[in-house]
């Protein structure tokens, strides 16, 4: 993962999630729905999402290492709903992307850190977007990639 992507990733994270609140998932995998924030709402009118399409877990605050891949739990769609639920209604404070591994870190108000593991050989282990916005020319998409490499679309004007 370039550093330069990193940092863009980081900052559309940031943009697209800071100050929002999870507001509830989709039943279609495990999608998780964010609530628009102050800073975006006049300029995204979708939905914004986080689709988890690998391992997770909630941790009761910041630790000072991570889990691995082969540490976290194999959870089945019902077990991962469950934990997801407890989230709701929180509020995102920050969040970024570890270092070499596009691991996902969210850290809530209550300290609760929601930790997405990004490794993954063959599959995309997460995506964070928004769907259905009016204005079709901007798309706003992270992609945690196989290989531990991450893509990132944003519109031109907030890329600079």
């Amino acid at each position: 993962m370039k550093k330069s992507l990193k940092d863009l990733a980081d900052k559309t994270l940031k943009y697209l999630c800071v100050g929002s609140y999870i507001e509830g998932i989709n039943f279609y995998g495990l999608k998780i729905l964010f609530a628009e924030n102050e800073v975006n709402k006049t300029r995204i009118d979708g939905q914004i999402y986080l689709n988890i399409e690998g391992k997770f877990a909630v941790l009761p605050s910041l630790p000072e290492f991570f889990p691995t891949a082969d540490t976290l739990p194999e959870l089945d769609w019902i077990e991962s709903s469950k934990i997801i639920c407890e989230l709701r209604m929180k509020k995102v404070v920050d969040l970024w992307l570890s270092i070499g591994v596009p691991n996902l870190i969210i850290i809530f108000e209550s300290g609760e850190v929601l930790y997405v593991n990004g490794h993954n050989d063959k599959y995309e282990s997460w995506q964070l977007g928004v769907w259905g916005n009016t204005n079709k020319d901007e798309i706003w998409e992270i992609v945690s990639c196989p290989g531990d490499d991450i893509a990132v679309w944003a519109p031109d004007d907030f890329v600079g």
